[in-house]
């Protein structure tokens, strides 16, 4: 049976309407939400703890937890932070680990109690942890073993307090937490302190300039972003009971976690999205395509969600044929550009696979779009139409005149996802937005006339290597620092696997020498190390950078000239 426009009008109408269980208005400030949307996460996880307590919520390596198992957890850890190290309403508390369940527990226990949580980038060096923590103002952290050696040496000079493990639960702490629930049983349930613009986390982005930013997202961001979860849903629903459409299966929905969870893709797209329909959600700890496969299999995975990258590798493993993947409904992907022809390859490889791929941004508390099914096969260069509580324009970046169907320029959104705004930079904040509240994404992009958007381009200064976002200015500070550097130039240069990398184009002073060997041992212990430039992609010239009128350097130019003399990367 072809979905046709019409088809779609028929499910979505009712739902969207007056009545309907998703009615979409707009509030005093213009934004359009979900008005019947859980006010609060403390709501949304208490609802679904009570409707899936029994089934897996979480999988780790040999470990499971049931949704009831895990309420309990995060109920006693709360009641730790409350108690025992005194959260109050609105303190920040800073999760520093990779991916593990205590990084779930940590997030579900801090912004059920009323604290904001703070993820921090798990692949951070002492100096950017060092700047998170005083940014946010944190003064408690969960870690993992590896972190808690990197933020020793930060404890005295930030007064702050570590908690850390090593699967080991927080044992010292939940153990404290059930003592206090046996002395005070009255304590059982964690009271509700939320209001739903108060902020629920910061998390950090790296952007045009050298520090990441903080950004703020409100309760009510996030649960209009789970609102669509929970409405793409019952239209899965809804079209499964269509002549001729496959029934949708009575099993447990399974999805794997392999982006870092202090990613929104992961922490809502992935995490949080599992309290909508009770699915279970496999952790890796890191990235291994041939245990994703065997996982995949295993527990029945029915949804992939990753950046493309991720998917690339999926397809292009050897043990790929070997695994019964039949489960799998959905492979999407995002957190970068997909390249086009992975969609029919996903098709081909992955049978009976619906492709889709959503764009979106930290500031917007992820998708802002999406792309799915036969109109991603049909437009596989778009990202998709809006969101129904998303407005979308492109603009002239320099007059901020809006511009028509398909004419290239930023593109801008507002909607009640868009953040509060930056952690104490109200300077970037009030930069963020135009006069008419509208988010700008620093992405130049073309609407089509069927309403389609088109990413083609960035407006902001920095790379995306693998779903990471890096600071090229961040990347320029630490190759200045080397003596023998007069000016150097930091761009994105296209990769097979990674979508993109880090290039630079170094001028070095006159009667210096120095390698690209040297450079990049330099730059090392000052980046993360996805943030260093492998050496074929240090460059070196005898001329200064080219410049434009402003003075400013022309990027577009030098990675031109460096492509025309390089073996294009196969995308």
């Amino acid at each position: 049976m072809a979905l046709t426009p019409e088809i779609m009008q028929k499910i979505v109408g009712p739902l969207v309407s007056p009545d309907g269980p998703f009615t979409i208005t707009k509030d005093a400030e213009g934004y359009l939400h979900f008005p019947k949307a859980d006010r609060t996460l403390h709501d949304f996880y208490k609802k679904a703890f009570g409707d899936f307590a029994d089934q897996d919520f979480i999988v780790f390596e040999n470990h499971r937890w049931t949704f009831g198992e895990v309420h309990k957890i995060t109920q006693n850890l709360s009641r730790s932070l409350l108690n025992l190290f005194h959260m109050k309403k609105g303190d920040r508390v800073a999760i520093a680990m990779r991916n593990m369940p205590e990084w779930c527990f940590a997030w579900i226990a801090i912004s059920q109690a009323g604290g904001i949580c703070v993820p921090l980038n798990g692949w951070w060096r002492e100096k950017e942890m060092e700047y998170g923590l005083q940014d946010s103002g944190a003064k408690i952290v969960f870690c993992d073993e590896e972190r808690n050696s990197v933020l020793t040496p930060l404890v005295d000079k930030l007064k702050i307090t570590l908690i850390h493990t090593n699967l080991g639960l927080f044992n010292e702490v939940v153990a404290l937490g059930e003592k206090l629930s046996v002395i005070n049983p009255n304590t059982l349930e964690i009271p509700n302190v939320n209001e739903p613009q108060d902020v629920a986390c910061i998390m950090y982005t790296s952007g045009t300039t050298g520090h990441p930013k903080g950004v703020t997202l409100t309760h009510r961001g996030v649960l209009n972003q789970m609102e669509i979860s929970r409405m793409s849903e019952v239209i899965k629903l809804s079209l499964s009971r269509l002549p001729g459409m496959p029934p949708l299966s009575s099993k447990q929905p399974a999805v794997i976690c392999a982006i870092p969870l202090f990613h929104v893709t992961a922490s809502h797209h992935v995490f949080l999205s599992c309290f909508v329909t009770g699915r279970k959600m496999v952790i890796m700890y890191k990235w291994d395509a041939g245990k994703a496969l065997q996982l995949i299999e295993n527990e029945g995975v029915t949804v992939w969600v990753g950046v493309p990258t991720m998917v690339q590798d999926l397809m292009e493993h050897p043990n790929f044929s070997k695994h019964n993947l039949s489960t799998l409904t959905q492979v999407g992907a995002g957190g970068a550009a997909t390249p086009p022809s992975q969609v029919s390859r996903v098709m081909n490889k992955f049978k009976g696979v619906s492709p889709s791929n959503g764009y979106g941004l930290t500031e917007t508390n992820g998708a802002t779009c999406w792309n799915q099914g036969p109109a991603y096969v049909a437009k596989p260069t778009s990202c998709g139409q809006p969101l129904p509580i998303v407005e979308a324009k492109v603009v002239d970046p320099d007059t901020g005149k809006l511009l028509g169907p398909n004419q290239p320029g930023e593109l801008l959104m507002k909607s009640a996802l868009g953040m509060k705004g930056y952690w104490n930079k109200p300077e970037a904040t009030a930069q963020a937005f135009d006069s008419e509240g509208f988010f700008r994404s620093g992405d130049i992009a073309k609407i089509d006339e069927e309403g389609f958007v088109h990413i083609l381009d960035r407006a902001k200064d920095i790379v995306i290597r693998g779903g990471e976002n890096i600071s090229c200015i961040e990347v320029e500070g630490a190759f200045h620092t080397h003596p023998a550097v007069r000016e150097c130039a930091v761009f994105s240069l296209p990769d097979h696997r990674l979508g993109e990398v880090v290039g630079v184009m170094v001028m070095l002073k006159s009667g210096h020498k120095c390698t690209a060997d040297e450079l990049r041992e330099h730059v090392k212990p000052m980046l993360a190390h996805f943030k260093v430039p492998q050496v074929q992609d240090i460059f070196f010239t005898a001329d200064p950078l080219p410049r434009g009128a402003t003075g400013k350097t022309q990027k577009r130019d030098i990675r031109a000239q460096i492509l025309q003399t390089r073996a294009p990367a196969k995308l």
